[in-house]
């Protein structure tokens, strides 16, 4: 009796162990789960021929939140911000961690502005040093990790393309 006690304890310790390390196994990988802030529906797009997968950004609470809280972006992937019209939208970098390179598009997905390696804002008091806007009116803004443009040689001739 005490040896069947002692092996169903060994069994559910075992047990146990495994569903613990179960979501430890299944999200190591060389390609970290982007952090998730609410339900972003993701696309594919290409700019200069290189694949990005991209959360979509196309409702006001959406577009308020983008990218803030991310302690990192993973490489060929951001945020695709739709708006309903072409305008001259300004965005501002406060509760961000990371640098970004931020891309403007027109309604084709010419690229008509770009900042690159935009910082966060320090605090509220020093907005304007965190705030960028585009010399065009813009349907589209893409985020991306800094350097991006130029390591894909982005300019005011590229073309973006929404794949799915």
């Amino acid at each position: 009796m005490q040896k069947r006690v002692i092996i169903a304890a060994s069994a559910i310790v075992a047990i146990a162990i495994a569903v613990a390390l179960i979501p430890v196994i299944t999200t190591t990988s060389s390609n970290p789960p982007i952090p998730t802030y609410g339900e972003y529906e993701v696309r594919k797009i290409t700019i200069n021929n290189v694949m990005l997968n991209v959360e979509i950004a196309d409702d006001s609470e959406k577009i308020q939140r983008g990218l803030m809280y991310r302690d990192m972006l993973p490489e060929n992937q951001g945020m695709l911000f739709i708006f309903d019209e072409e305008r001259k939208y300004q965005f501002w970098m406060m509760n961000m961690k990371i640098n970004l390179d931020m891309i403007w598009l027109d309604s084709n997905g010419k690229v008509v502005h770009i900042v690159e390696d935009a910082a966060p804002c320090i605090d509220s008091a020093h907005t304007s040093q965190c705030t960028y806007n585009p010399d065009e009116p813009a349907k589209y803004v893409l985020e991306v990790n800094s350097g991006f443009v130029k390591k894909h040689g982005v300019n005011e001739n590229s073309i973006m393309h929404i794949v799915t």
